[in-house]
C-alpha cells in the first residue's frame, strides 16, 4: 500500500515536469484501440498487444464497478493517450523521472507514460491511474470539493480485499487509532508515518466500497455528478445518500466497518 502511495505522490509532482510533445516526432508509431492511442517505437508486439489488452479491460471493469459504463468518455479523437518507451533510460531522459518510476500521468491530457518491461506497470500502476482520470472526468478537473480520500478510495477500489481491510479497520476502531473523516479530510502524506498512511488508503478504500456496496452504483453517479455540479462535499453526500452532516456520515460508515 505504501508502494501505491509513492506512485500517486508522483502524480501529483509530475504535474510541474515538462511533457514533451512526441506526437510530433515521426519516430513514433500508433496502435489505436476504442478508448486508447498507444504510441511506440520498437516495442514488441506481444508487449503491444498485451497492454492494449489490458487498458481496455481496465477501462470496462473501471467504468463497470463506478457506474460510469453509460457515458462514452474516451472514443475517436478524444481517445486516451499512452506512451510506450524502449526502455528505462529513454522513459526517463524524456520525462525527467525517478530512477524507481515505472509510469507518470498527467491526468488533465489523458496522457500515461511508461517503458517496455516496466514493472509493476500493466498490474498495478495501469489500472490505478486510468480510475484517477475516468473519476476525474465524472467529477471536474481541481475540483476542491472533491477530497484526496475519494481519489485514492476510487484508484484503490480494485485493489484490495475488503474482508481483511474491514478486519483491520475494525480494530482500529475498537482500540480508538481509527483516523476521523476530519482527519481524512485534513490528511497530508508529507506529515504522516508509513503507518497513518497506510492507513488512510485502508479507510479511504473503505469508503468508496461502502458507497457501492451500501447504496449502489447509480447512487454513486448520483454523488458524482454533484459533486461536478455543486463543488460541495456535503450537499453531495446529503443529496445521493440523504446524510443529515458529517457526524451522520461517519457514523454509518463505521457501522458498515464492524458489522
Amino acid at each position: 500500500m505504501f508502494r501505491l502511495m509513492r506512485w500517486i505522490g508522483l502524480c501529483f509532482i509530475i504535474l510541474s515536469f515538462p511533457f514533451l510533445a512526441f506526437a510530433g516526432e515521426k519516430t513514433w508509431q500508433v496502435v489505436k484501440s476504442t478508448h486508447f492511442n498507444v504510441f511506440y517505437k520498437n516495442a514488441p508486439q506481444n508487449e503491444l498487444n498485451a497492454l492494449v489488452q489490458k487498458a481496455e479491460e481496465c477501462y470496462d471493469s473501471i467504468a463497470e464497478d463506478f457506474g460510469f459504463n453509460r457515458f462514452d468518455f474516451w472514443t475517436w479523437d478524444n481517445r486516451a493517450k499512452i506512451y510506450l518507451f524502449d526502455n528505462q533510460s529513454d522513459y526517463q531522459q524524456a520525462t525527467q523521472s525517478f530512477d524507481w518510476s515505472g509510469g507518470q500521468v498527467k491526468i488533465s491530457a489523458k496522457l500515461i507514460q511508461s517503458y517496455a518491461g516496466a514493472p509493476g506497470f500493466l498490474q498495478s500502476i495501469l489500472p490505478h491511474e486510468l480510475a484517477h482520470i475516468i473519476f476525474v472526468e465524472m467529477v471536474g478537473l481541481n475540483n476542491p470539493a472533491v477530497p484526496l480520500w475519494l481519489h485514492e478510495g476510487v484508484a484503490s477500489y480494485r485493489e484490495k480485499n475488503i474482508s481483511s481491510v474491514k478486519a483491520l479497520l475494525a480494530d482500529k476502531i475498537r482500540q480508538g487509532g481509527f483516523l476521523s473523516l476530519d482527519a481524512l479530510n485534513k490528511f497530508d502524506a508529507r506529515s504522516a508515518d508509513s503507518e497513518t498512511v497506510r492507513l488512510f488508503y485502508a479507510e479511504s478504500y473503505s469508503i468508496v466500497k461502502y458507497f457501492i456496496m451500501e447504496f449502489g452504483r447509480d447512487a454513486f453517479v448520483t454523488f458524482c455528478r454533484n459533486l461536478r455540479d455543486n463543488r460541495n462535499l456535503m450537499v453531495a453526500l446529503s443529496r445521493a445518500y440523504s446524510f443529515k452532516d458529517f457526524n451522520d456520515f461517519e457514523a454509518s460508515w463505521k457501522s458498515y466497518i464492524l458489522k
